[in-house]
């Protein structure tokens, strides 16, 4: 998303320096995103991991999931064609969608793993909470 903005205030800005300056921070974040896809399709283990507890996802979970990719992805994608449109040939804006919708599942992909990691990290705690009350009435001894 920070990439994206840079982008967007890139293409609105009158001042060729801070054009510049964007367009260089925009660069460098779209550098360690590619990284990072790059990274999570060498490495199976720096992809989110599957669950470990529970069923594995339902056809309309991932159809959600799929959906909130295509939104976030055609946000992004507007937000860099707003910084870049005027010297992108249009033949250009499926591929920079398909980019953006590849990032936007990579960050969905992201959150759901760390809202499962904080579910267990909640269950852990509450099982925690749970074992260190006495389980029966306390009884005195004469």
């Amino acid at each position: 998303m920070a990439a994206s903005a840079l982008f967007a205030a890139a293409g609105l800005s009158h001042s060729s320096f801070l054009r510049s300056l964007a367009f260089f921070g925009a660069t460098i974040l779209i550098v360690l995103i590619a990284a990072d896809l790059t990274c999570s399709l060498i490495d199976g283990h720096a992809f989110p991991k599957h669950a470990k507890h529970g069923s594995p996802q339902n056809l309309l979970m991932l159809g959600v999931r799929l959906l909130l990719s295509v939104v976030l992805g055609g946000i992004y994608a507007l937000l860099v064609f707003i910084g870049v449109g005027p010297w992108t040939p249009y033949i250009f804006l499926p591929v920079i969608f398909f980019a953006c919708c590849a990032v936007a599942w990579r960050n969905i992909s992201l959150w759901y793993e760390q809202g499962e990691e904080f579910e267990e990290a909640l269950h852990d705690a509450e099982h925690h909470q749970h074992s260190r009350l006495p389980q029966g009435p306390i009884q005195r001894m004469h």
